[in-house]
């Protein structure tokens, strides 16, 4: 019978709000829960995979694999160093690829099925003195569904959650965009913990075709389709 919630879990920058918030949502739910703080090298790849062969080791295995990052890169795009540019676009973009790179061959390895959920921006659309971030969050966007077609055959479900208008560390986002979460549709912004919750259902295995789809939280200011 298929196990109806994550066992083993692997949350990459455990220690951001929204991190934290994953931990705690998928540890109150009696899965071990494993990771790397928002400080380690997100975008080497021995480091990575040194990572998740630790959890794997610890935890007895992975089978699920959730992705935050640390603060983003808000900058005018005339002022906006190259350093600081590639900097926050491996922290988040190449971080994520090697993430997911990493679980799914110990996945696909140990023949254990398992579901994926990168985070990225609502800004994946653009915004003023977003040039980094849109660019990363964008490339997680197409992201997503490309790995949805490289691991699908492994039993390997991946999704992506779009972040706006929430509390956390990515609220700099919203105000460099020129919004508040008061300004949402629904009238107040999105807490991290309501967007643990959205990442916690798409991690169901039940969800079976669910796969390769952009969720976007963000009190309804998207009307976008990715």
């Amino acid at each position: 019978m298929e196990n109806p919630e994550p066992r083993r879990v692997f949350v990459s920058g455990r220690d951001t709000r929204l991190g934290a918030a994953v931990c705690d949502y998928f540890a109150g739910r009696g899965a071990a829960v494993d990771g790397t703080p928002v400080a380690a090298n997100h975008a080497a790849t021995a480091a990575v995979r040194s990572a998740v062969a630790r959890a794997a080791d610890t935890m007895g295995g992975i089978d699920t694999l959730v992705v935050a990052h640390g603060l983003p890169q808000v900058a005018a795009t005339g002022e906006q160093s190259m350093a600081g540019f590639w900097r926050h676009v491996d922290d988040t973009l190449t971080g994520s690829f090697l993430y997911a790179q990493a679980v799914a061959t110990h996945m696909r390895d140990t023949g254990t099925t398992g579901r994926m959920v990168l985070t990225t921006s609502r800004w994946h659309v653009g915004g003023e003195s977003l040039s980094a971030v849109a660019t990363a969050a964008g490339g997680i966007v197409a992201l997503t569904k490309t790995l949805t077609r490289d691991f699908g055959a492994y039993g390997i479900g991946v999704n992506a959650v779009a972040i706006g208008a929430v509390d956390s560390e990515w609220s700099i986002c919203d105000a460099a965009g020129g919004i508040s979460g008061d300004d949402a549709p629904i009238g107040r912004g999105g807490s991290v913990e309501q967007v643990a919750r959205t990442i916690g259902l798409l991690c169901r295995p039940a969800l079976g075709a669910a796969v390769g789809q952009i969720v976007n939280v963000d009190g309804g200011f998207s009307r976008n389709r990715v």
